[in-house]
């Protein structure tokens, strides 16, 4: 059994009638029973523009439909209500458990993501309900001692209480994420809310969540950037963990594209989706602050697999930088259409000068800074590719591998990023609970505006997590790192740099993927994060450090200068 109610559902039957008319009504049926809250599969139109957004070709996912229709759902016959798991205590809010709500996409093509994020969330579930939460005691490195912790006996919060999930399935559309809201207000009582399906959930649900006056946290998903976060909204129950685009565009474009590289101009390829349109907007009013603008603006339509027309206008400016802004399918997608142009990035000597046009790439978050897109496409994701990410998701110092064992003792396998938001979602939650000595929701959110003031918490990220009355975003531009992608080994070139020491001692020979560049936001890391970015990590060799030149005036020996021909 499991400590999360599971989600109830509809499926299409299993002989799919001959008549349109019958079809239709069918697939009818399944948007009624969607609304009404059912976790219910895709109909062939929402399908294909879900399998369009993965990559998939016309053919495969013709191909596919009909397995994903005999696969996906579960049947009507199991509606009636379940249970809340390993102890016995119902899904009904009682007074030995406490429910919080997550919204995700549990089925389809998109399951992948509610599989990420129960990986995160009920991980954190099953270790608050078995050993409690954390004593705050704290390892020499300042990390949270797991091994004390998993000593802790005692389970539970406020006396022994349980957490229990709620998951509900947002089957890729908002108004089922506020049928699914509703139910879990009216019927499970929830105390605290999850998000981590849609990025439209977020704002369709603020109606509710404010009439009900539910505590919220994002652990996917960007309102700062669009100044949708609270103080400068009314959406005060809710809090954001994931770092800002906005942050991470103007450091890459200011400071690293900019300054550190010299480049000067930039032509920008996005997708078709709020994701291209945000993008676009921020790095052109970053841009503007530089007295510089884009040389090229091209679109192309989620799921497109040739960019060719689109990069060969491109080309016409001949772009020492080209922005790609899309998930890491089309990342891929773009790079294959460079690689057809023979426009591959080389080196920033040849970025700059020539011959030829060969950019450097800097790329979303969601797209660049994952590995999926360097496994896509392939040879035609170089060394140097760029991106952004915070220092509380990079996760293989040694000072944190009990967090991973424990995570291996309980899925049998390692984590692959992104578990970490929702994991301490979980516990920030189960943490002002304690603190607001119970779940009265003015209190809670009080007590999670309280936690910059007792210094944070984490429990499977590497730094804290803090907000506070007039802060509802859990990060500082100070938090954000450069991601850059390698591939195995250091790429030939003088002067010559070492990868960093997590390929050493975590990653497998030959894993090409991303990492920490660590001359990006030096400054700020420093600041904020001596200890961990500067002792553990400059001093001890992790991440892409280039170019190295002794000094015996800065920390460590040594200081980063921009000498690299790759990065």
């Amino acid at each position: 059994m499991s400590d999360e109610e599971p989600i109830r559902s509809f499926e299409f039957p299993r002989r799919w009638p001959g008549l349109p008319w019958q079809r239709r009504r069918i697939e009818e049926q399944m948007e009624e029973l969607s609304a009404s809250g059912l976790d219910t599969p895709m109909n062939r139109r929402e399908f294909l523009d879900a399998s369009k957004k993965m990559g998939l070709s016309v053919a495969a996912t013709a191909w596919l439909y009909p397995a994903f229709l005999a696969a996906c759902g579960r049947t009507a016959e199991q509606q009636t209500p379940y249970s809340g798991g390993r102890f016995d205590v119902g899904g009904e809010s009682g007074g030995e458990t406490i429910n919080i709500g997550v919204i995700s996409i549990y089925s389809g093509v998109g399951a992948f993501v509610g599989k990420l994020v129960d990986h995160g969330a009920v991980l954190a579930v099953d270790q608050i309900n078995k050993h409690g939460l954390p004593t705050g005691k704290k390892t020499p490195e300042g990390f949270p001692d797991f091994d004390a912790y998993q000593k802790q006996t005692t389970g539970g919060i406020l006396g022994g209480k349980r957490i229990n999930l709620i998951k509900r399935d947002d089957n890729l559309s908002a108004q089922v994420a506020v049928s699914a809201l509703q139910e879990m207000v009216t019927r499970y009582r929830i105390k605290g809310l999850i998000f981590a399906g849609l990025y439209d959930d977020i704002y369709a649900c603020k109606k509710l969540a404010q009439q009900y006056n539910i505590p919220c946290i994002a652990a996917y998903g960007d309102l700062y950037s669009v100044d949708q976060l609270y103080p400068k909204t009314d959406y005060k129950q809710l809090f954001q963990m994931f770092p800002p685009d906005v942050w991470g565009i103007e450091i890459m474009l200011e400071e690293y594209a900019t300054k550190d590289r010299g480049y000067k101009t930039f032509g920008y390829l996005g997708d078709n989706t709020a994701v291209g349109a945000q993008g676009k907007r921020l790095i052109g009013e970053t841009l503007a602050k530089l007295g510089l603008h884009l040389s090229s603006a091209e679109q192309y339509n989620v799921g497109d697999v040739d960019m060719t027309a689109q990069l060969s206008r491109a080309a016409g400016g001949k772009p020492n930088v080209q922005l790609i802004w899309g998930i890491a399918g089309d990342t891929a997608h773009a790079l294959e259409s460079l690689q057809r142009l023979d426009a591959n990035y080389k080196d920033h000597e040849t970025a700059l000068h020539g011959p030829g046009w060969h950019p450097q790439i800097i790329g979303f978050e969601g797209g660049a800074a994952e590995r999926t897109f360097a496994v896509l496409a392939g040879e035609a994701a170089r060394t140097g590719t760029m991106s952004y990410w915070y220092q509380g998701g990079i996760g293989y110092i040694p000072q944190f591998q009990k967090a991973v064992d424990i995570f291996k003792q309980h899925f049998g396998t390692k984590p692959t990023g992104g578990e970490n938001n929702p994991a301490d979602a979980v516990f920030l939650f189960a943490h002002a609970f304690e603190q607001a000595k119970g779940t009265d929701a003015d209190k809670v959110i009080a007590a999670l505006e309280n936690t910059s003031n007792e210094g944070g918490i984490n429990f499977s990220s590497i730094a804290p997590h803090t907000f506070s009355a007039d802060r509802h975003i859990s990060l500082e531009k100070d938090d954000m790192v450069g991601i850059t992608l390698e591939r195995g080994a250091a790429a030939p070139t003088n002067p010559a740099y070492d990868i960093g020491t997590e390929f050493k001692q975590f990653f497998s020979p030959g894993y090409v993927g991303p990492t920490q560049f660590m001359r990006f936001n030096q400054e700020g890391l420093m600041r904020k994060h001596k200890d961990l970015y500067g002792e553990i990590m400059l001093k001890n060799g992790y991440g892409t450090q280039c170019t190295k030149v002794p000094d015996s005036r800065a920390p460590y020996g040594f200081k980063l200068t921009n000498a690299c021909k790759i990065h």
